[in-house]
């Protein structure tokens, strides 16, 4: 209900009514009630057709009873004095800048409360979907915060009047009066802006978030930021978007996964409606799994990361999707020369349910029949996925959701190599409120990822496959007791199954025999507590601590190595063999996180943070980027958890009234039992893999700094990082060390690295974006000389990863036309035209060598991915009915 004024505010001074109606004409009550209680009661009469009212009142408060006769018709007031009320449809109703309440008792409370909380969610008024990322403030007191992933908000406050002000990206702001006497729940409708988003930011949050929040080292992007930026092959995309953030780099195109702030691929937690997913991107790193129309919010810990996380110890990017419309049927879509979309949304029950589905489809292979080259002409690939999504909200203090996950990727070389892979999750959740200062989730998560190669030639024709089954179930808790602090607590566990690899025979004139690789069974749980105190004004704190336990299950068996000789097949010196179920090992670990703000101005503040985290699955992989082949491995006795310890200082200023956010950030890691891999390890298919495997160390420290510029017209952001990831492998024997021990850059050691993100709106319908990126070439270990031993020619090589390879650097640019300028069309569309790599640099993604004759060095060659420059064009287009 909505209320202006103060006459009522004291439950003495409402009129009171004492009346009964059977099955009558609510136009015919609201008379009555005007005629008794000396009311004027504005309304369209077209609202009250219809609705017949059967209800009895005895010394009913009148806001209690307005409440109770409007529900029926879905109608809500406002009172503008004490005796002139406005009904207006509940849709309509935060249009209103009005004391805002849930029913009239909330005026009617008397201030017992010192501290009062107010609640609810932040939701589309076109859509019912909730805001992830709303900014909820209160202006008087500037105390605001930001709406969760499902839309909810929480604020602490001495009980009084305040301005409350709301804002989303694409959105009308919301602002009002609220009086708060007591402890309340209300609900905000937001609506659109006319002509979709021009003010585009980063992230979805308060203006000034950056430098009053605890959080450092953490990216919201917005899916409208992503739309805007230049696309490869005309596809939006949300990795690459993150690529351009300070911190975050990839070793080249097309590499899948990404790496942050000196970790390897596997150390970062890719999470999909809470789903992990160990594959982050379709054909080789051309395309992200995240299809961008079903996406909501993307959230990216570089650094501060939450003790609710756990499992990986570099990074945390967590994508929330969609919800349905729940108000009426949409479809939307794109269509590419090279890929296309396609997503219907539409409500189950009105305001209640919904669903979407999304699919997605890419076809190069029709462009590579063009090319000259046979090889490529041969070759082909393809990807699809699949995203659906149901909530249903089953009362004010439940929701349920359902949503689930499905891709398939294929790549063949020539006629011969097939390369497949694919995902599906699916993702149930529970949220429950059970009061103003207590909030619940319960999650459940299924998933399967498989992968395989197929070769026909003969006579080594085989198929090899190998696949990672998992299961999660997960509890999470926030509780505010009051205005100083909030606490979030929780519990997860997680079971795993790796199948290393099955290699069977192609055919009957296959030489090659079937090889079956033991599977490999874990459990990881966790408990954790989080608690944000805020001591002062100026100065907050946040302590969390994680605890996990880890256990490798049998049946298995397990290899004893000589401990004074090198690991080796020859050294195994006995075998354990474990049951069904048997601990083979267990690892437990307590993973502290600590951050500290302390505002030294209005506009500015100095961060300081640390968080330990630990990861007990491990990606074995000797390359600079994933492939299919690559096979995950859980610790056992013989490969021991990784370990990272982060510490992190930052400084955040905004200026000219908070359009300009300037930050920098070091940081220090330190990494513990990193695998690496002894000259000539052999990774598929070995059943004494362990002793292939070195445990190392590493550090990675740098400095990020990132300047974002937020107005009406240009928007954009430049960030620059220098880094250096290191890694040791200092073993007891010479074969057990790699550079005889010394620290050696990591594969994806890149010092310096740049972005330039800018977008530029020409007019209400065009606009220009473009972005620049440079940096280091990775490492690359190079032959130096070459010698004969014993009538054979040897090569000598330098020591690991001591060259680079070019310097890379890039162009693209991309430019759309909106196709219409109404803000309530039932068809929307756009034109998208962008080139990627503008001035065609043929950057390396790595150098190879070709043998050479009479006993010189071999010779070295690049290959560029892509070395000239990829024009596309998208239609994009959405219906509402």
């Amino acid at each position: 209900m909505l209320l202006s004024g103060y006459a009522w505010a004291q439950d003495t001074g409402q009129p009171r009514i004492t009346a009964s109606y059977q099955n009558q004409p609510l136009q015919a009550v609201l008379h009555d009630l005007q005629q008794k209680h000396r009311l004027r009661v504005f309304y369209q009469p077209e609202w009250v057709e219809g609705v017949q009212i059967t209800q009895t009142f005895e010394q009913e408060p009148i806001a209690s009873a307005l409440q109770k006769l409007l529900e029926k018709a879905r109608l809500s007031f406002v009172l503008y004095d004490d005796r002139t009320v406005v009904l207006v449809p509940q849709s309509a109703a935060s249009l209103f800048r009005t004391d805002t309440v849930s029913s009239g008792a909330v005026v009617a409370g008397q201030a017992t409360e010192r501290i009062v909380t107010l609640s609810g969610q932040v939701r589309s008024a076109k859509t019912g979907e909730p805001f992830i990322g709303a900014t909820v403030l209160l202006v008087e007191t500037g105390k605001g915060t930001v709406a969760d992933e499902q839309g909810r908000y929480t604020l602490s406050v001495p009980a009084g009047n305040y301005t409350l002000r709301v804002r989303a990206i694409g959105m009308v702001e919301d602002q009002r009066r609220v009086s708060l006497q007591q402890s309340r729940t209300m609900h905000v409708e937001l609506f659109e802006v006319s002509n979709q988003l021009r003010e585009v930011e980063v992230s979805a949050k308060a203006p000034d978030h950056n430098v009053e929040s605890l959080e450092m080292g953490v990216a919201r992007l917005s899916i409208q930021e992503v739309r805007k930026m230049p696309n490869f092959l005309g596809e939006v995309d949300v990795l690459r978007s993150i690529i351009t953030l300070p911190g975050v780099t990839t070793v080249g195109e097309g590499a899948s996964g990404f790496n942050v702030r000196g970790g390897s691929i596997d150390q970062n937690l890719v999470l999909q409606d809470q789903a992990p997913l160990f594959s982050s991107s379709h054909l080789f790193g051309f395309f992200s799994v995240f299809n961008p129309d079903m996406v909501q919010d993307v959230t990216l810990y570089r650094g501060g990361i939450p003790a609710r996380y756990g499992g990986r110890i570099s990074s945390v990017l967590d994508v929330e999707l969609k919800e349905g419309n729940k108000k009426a049927p949409i479809l939307s879509g794109g269509i590419g020369l090279l890929a296309s979309r396609l997503m219907v949304e539409a409500p189950l029950l009105k305001d209640k349910a919904s669903f979407v589905i999304g699919a997605r489809g890419a076809y190069p292979g029709l462009a590579m029949r063009y090319v000259p080259d046979k090889a490529v002409r041969d070759s082909d690939g393809y990807f699809y996925d699949f995203n659906a999504k149901v909530d249903y909200t089953i009362s004010a203090k439940d929701q349920l959701m359902v949503s689930g996950y499905m891709s398939r990727d294929g790549f063949r070389f020539g006629a011969d190599t097939t390369y497949t892979w694919g995902t599906a999750t699916g993702t149930l959740r529970w949220n429950h409120t059970f009061s103003d200062k207590l909030l619940s989730s319960v999650t459940g998560v299924v998933g399967d990822y498989d992968y395989g190669v197929e070769a026909e030639t003969e006579p080594y024709s085989y198929t090899l496959d190998s696949e990672i089954k998992y299961k999660q179930i997960k509890v999470d808790l926030n509780y505010d007791p009051s205005v100083r602090h909030k606490i979030g607590l929780g519990a997860s566990s997680s079971w795993y199954e790796f199948s290393p690899g099955t290699l069977t025979p192609g055919s009957e004139q296959s030489s090659l025999l079937p090889v079956n690789m033991p599977r490999e069974r874990s459990v990881e749980a966790a408990l954790y507590l989080d608690h944000e105190y805020t001591i002062s004004p100026k100065v907050s704190v946040s302590l969390g601590l994680r605890y996990s336990s880890y256990f490798n299950l049998g049946p298995g068996d397990v290899y004893v190595y000589d401990p004074e000789s090198p690991r080796r097949e020859s050294t195994i010196i006995d075998t354990l063999s474990y049951s069904n179920g048997g601990v083979i090992q267990r690892y437990g670990n307590l993973e502290p996180r600590a951050s500290l703000k302390i505002s030294l101005s209005e506009n500015s503040s100095v961060k300081v943070g640390y968080n330990r985290m630990a990861q007990y699955i491990h990606l074995i992989s000797n390359t600079a980027a994933a492939s299919p082949v690559d096979i995950w491995k859980t610790s056992n006795p013989n490969l021991r958890p990784q370990l990272g310890d982060q510490v992190a200082l930052g400084f955040f200023k905004n200026l000219q009234d908070n359009t300009i956010e300037l930050s920098a950030e070091a940081y220090y890691k330190k990494l513990y039992d990193l695998v690496e891999y002894k000259d000539g390890a052999r990774l598929l298919l070995n059943s004494t893999l362990d002793a292939d495997l070195l445990p190392g160390e590493g550090k990675a420290y740098g400095l990020e700094l990132m300047m974002r510029r937020k107005s009406k017209k240009l928007t954009g952001w430049a960030s620059y990082t220098y880094s250096r990831s290191l890694r040791r492998v200092n073993g007891p024997t010479p074969e057990e060390r790699i550079n005889n021990g010394n620290f050696f850059p990591a594969n994806f050691d890149k010092p310096h690295d740049l972005s330039l993100v800018l977008n530029q709106q020409l007019s209400r319908l065009i606009s220009l974006s473009a972005n620049f990126t440079y940096s280091t070439g990775r490492p690359i270990t190079y032959p130096e000389s070459v010698g004969y031993i014993d009538g054979l020619l040897m090569v000598n090589y330098s020591d690991r990863n001591q060259h680079r390879i070019p310097d890379y650097h890039r162009l693209d640019l991309a430019f759309v036309i909106d196709g219409t300028n109404k803000r309530n069309a039932n068809w929307v569309s756009s034109w998208a035209f962008s080139v990627y790599n503008v001035y065609g640099r043929k950057n390396p993604y790595s150098v190879f060598f070709k043998p050479a004759y009479g006993g010189t060095i071999p010779q070295a060659y690049r290959l560029a991915v892509i070395g000239s420059a990829v024009p596309a064009i998208t239609y994009n287009f959405k219906i509402t009915r």
